[in-house]
């Protein structure tokens, strides 16, 4: 359904076309208050307060001119762990930001969540084998919101019939999708292809 990606840098270049994807973008703002968040590439920001040089993987500004950090984490078997978290952390408030985001493809250890809760960085996870034109982004549910995946297909369609050549953008709550699988394994955490795969049978059936 995606091309295999391996390359931690398309990972990166890809995910900065994503987040500046108009259906991306309208999530961005119902998740994390986001409003017209212009990305830009990677580059190195200097930290206010100790005057050191940090590279980010990608920053942008939102309507209100604040500053946003984006960090990508490339990683097909392990999830982040705190340490990562806190780290990241560190580099928001050095360069006075006002929040960041972590971008992920298997999510958030235990420990590493409650630092990202405590310290406002907000978590997206893109497949790993995303491109800028075939995606699966999910956003994880907060105190207002329930988890959704927001699947945009544009190449690759010849597995669902129906769809030639047609652009597909579909949303989708996670939280009824991973309810299936827990039934039917017993398991709680599911690596992002078996989530692909229950994607791609429920599209089928549409």
């Amino acid at each position: 359904m995606l091309e295999k990606q391996t390359d931690w840098r398309k990972y990166e270049n890809y995910t900065r076309k994503i987040l500046s994807d108009d259906r991306v973008q309208k999530y961005l703002q119902e998740y994390f208050n986001l409003h017209n968040l212009k990305i830009k590439p990677k580059r190195k920001l200097i930290g206010k307060k100790t005057g050191t040089k940090w590279e980010v993987d990608a920053y942008g500004y939102n309507i209100d001119n604040h500053l946003v950090l984006i960090e990508c984490k490339h990683y097909e078997k392990r999830c982040v762990v705190q340490n990562v978290i806190a780290a990241f952390a560190y580099i928001i408030k050095d360069v006075e930001a006002q929040r960041g985001i972590l971008v992920t493809t298997l999510g958030l250890q235990s420990g590493a969540i409650k630092v990202a809760k405590n310290e406002n960085i907000g978590l997206l996870k893109v497949d790993y084998n995303s491109t800028e034109k075939n995606f699966v982004v999910h956003f994880s549910s907060n105190e207002t919101k329930p988890s959704q995946a927001i699947v945009a297909f544009t190449e690759q369609l010849s597995g669902f019939s129906g769809m030639d050549g047609q652009m597909v953008v579909s949303q989708y709550p996670l939280d009824e999708l991973e309810k299936g699988l827990r039934q039917r394994t017993g398991r709680t955490q599911f690596y992002p292809d078996e989530i692909n795969a229950e994607m791609t049978k429920i599209f089928e059936e549409i």
